[in-house]
């Protein structure tokens, strides 16, 4: 088991595809309107997306969420360039081909999820391209693209980690016993605790993602980024609940604990 991942997801100012189907935008892919998405052309030659971060920033980690439709042997690649390589019309750094999903144990909704990361990345990197391929004359979609330099603490999170559902919907009856239900969305969540997370980390790394990100910013759980079968079922993406902050638990730890409610 491998230490859970925090992933900030980093702005994406400019986004193009090499084709849209149409009503589709590829600038869905970087906001957090889960049924805004991006949709490429079925049957095209060349199915991918360039993201520009818009100043050279560390890269190590893509994390897609909403790939309705995707199927076991589709595949995914990531390209790296910085900026003064440009936007790959001259040298840049090439990743391996992967499987698209990030496990083979579809989630509920059926909207798969993607997990993508660079062993040795370059130190800093401005345009990122998603390269998806073996998809036949298929389409691929996705609702959102998470691209960051993860934060993997020292220590793990402890034992005591919570999964529940966020349920939207409503049961009641009338005066005459009759059923009145409000059908909603379910929304997954998930809760862990750092409990021995080191001075320096939190200095450095926890404490100034709580003041960037807050309660209205989001942020992606991985709790196991490890191959797995359920490896989908163990990312979350959506915005932290409850009270945000570090505690100095003990000599040489602190502890900070993770709500957070899905909206994938």
């Amino acid at each position: 088991m491998g230490n859970a991942l925090l992933l900030e997801p980093l702005a994406m100012p400019s986004i193009t595809a090499s084709n849209t189907a149409s009503g589709y935008s590829a600038g869905n892919v970087g906001n957090d309107f889960m049924g805004l998405v991006w949709k490429s052309d079925a049957g095209a030659a060349a199915r991918n997306i360039v993201i520009d971060l818009g100043a050279d920033k560390p890269v190590d980690t893509i994390a897609l969420f909403g790939l309705f439709g995707a199927q076991p042997g589709w595949q995914l690649s990531v390209d790296l360039a910085t900026s003064a390589q440009g936007a790959f019309g001259g040298s840049f750094t090439s990743g391996p081909t992967e499987s698209l999903l990030a496990g083979s144990a579809m989630p509920v909704s059926e909207l798969g999820r993607a997990l993508y990361r660079f062993v040795s990345p370059p130190p800093v990197s401005r345009y990122v391209r998603l390269n998806f391929s073996s998809l036949g004359s298929a389409a691929v979609q996705v609702s959102r693209a998470v691209i960051c330099s993860a934060i993997q603490l020292d220590r793990n999170y402890q034992f005591g980690a919570a999964y529940g559902v966020r349920p939207l919907g409503t049961v009641d009856f009338s005066a005459r016993g009759v059923l009145l239900r409000r059908r909603g969305k379910k929304l997954r969540g998930v809760g862990i605790t750092f409990g021995s997370i080191y001075k320096d980390e939190v200095e450095e790394k926890v404490q100034p993602l709580l003041e960037r990100i807050g309660n209205d910013e989001p942020l992606c759980i991985v709790t196991d980024p490890d191959a797995d079968a359920q490896r989908q079922n163990r990312m979350w993406l959506g915005f932290l609940t409850g009270n945000l902050g570090t505690v100095h638990a003990r000599p040489g730890g602190f502890r900070a604990d993770f709500n957070l409610v899905a909206i994938d």
